[in-house]
């Protein structure tokens, strides 16, 4: 009788987590940006042959990741494809309760807001908050809420479970500063077009006035 051994359990590897470019000396990434071997990505760079993905973009953002600093708000929105920029400064929050080390500047501006494992997406070596949590701090935000961030909003909420529809169960459970600015928000993009463009139109109006 011929014995059956199982086979060993097959394991995928890990893909490569892209280089920290930034890193590198001011003289080689010069060259490489020369050469064309290196391309702009966000306020950092991407290898040309490393394609735009999250964990390509949140690499992009290595020296502001750092110190426990996660990317949040519109840079998370644009680590996940959903912007088109990180935005200037770029936002990002210290986690576990951690201060922040250093003030605020130009280039970058952290908060320190305390997230749970669940809110936040580990991409290789830096973390940024998921695609659900980044839409639930846009509606929280006391920042502008324009077109980029609606279309940011929407955009995300493709990505998970529920939609911008599980995000007002979530608002309408979950209680928080500001909970009313965000249900008004969330309601104008549940809103049909129409309606949603003539609030926006409205808004405007109103803060130019």
């Amino acid at each position: 009788m011929t014995s059956l051994v199982e086979p060993p359990a097959f394991r995928v590897p890990d893909p490569p987590e892209p280089p920290r470019y930034d890193l590198w000396p001011v003289a080689l990434r010069s060259a490489g940006r020369l050469r064309g071997t290196l391309v702009p990505c966000g306020p950092g760079l991407r290898g040309i042959g490393w394609p735009e993905t999250p964990t390509v973009r949140a690499a992009a953002l290595a020296e502001f990741l750092t110190d426990g600093r996660i990317a949040t708000l519109m840079t998370a929105a644009w680590v996940w494809g959903a912007a088109k920029e990180p935005g200037r400064p770029i936002r990002a929050s210290t986690v576990g309760g951690r201060r922040k080390l250093a003030a605020d500047n130009e280039m970058l501006r952290t908060m320190e807001i305390r997230y749970t494992d669940a809110d936040i997406a580990r991409l290789g070596r830096f973390g940024v908050t998921g695609p659900k949590r980044t839409v639930v701090d846009l509606l929280h935000t006391s920042e502008e809420f324009g077109i980029a961030e609606r279309v940011a909003c929407r955009l995300l909420a493709r990505s998970f479970a529920g939609g911008l529809a599980g995000i007002q169960a979530h608002l309408s459970t979950h209680r928080r500063p500001h909970r009313s600015r965000a249900c008004s928000r969330l309601a104008g993009m549940l809103a049909p077009p129409e309606l949603e463009h003539s609030t926006a139109t409205t808004r405007s109006r109103l803060r130019t006035q």
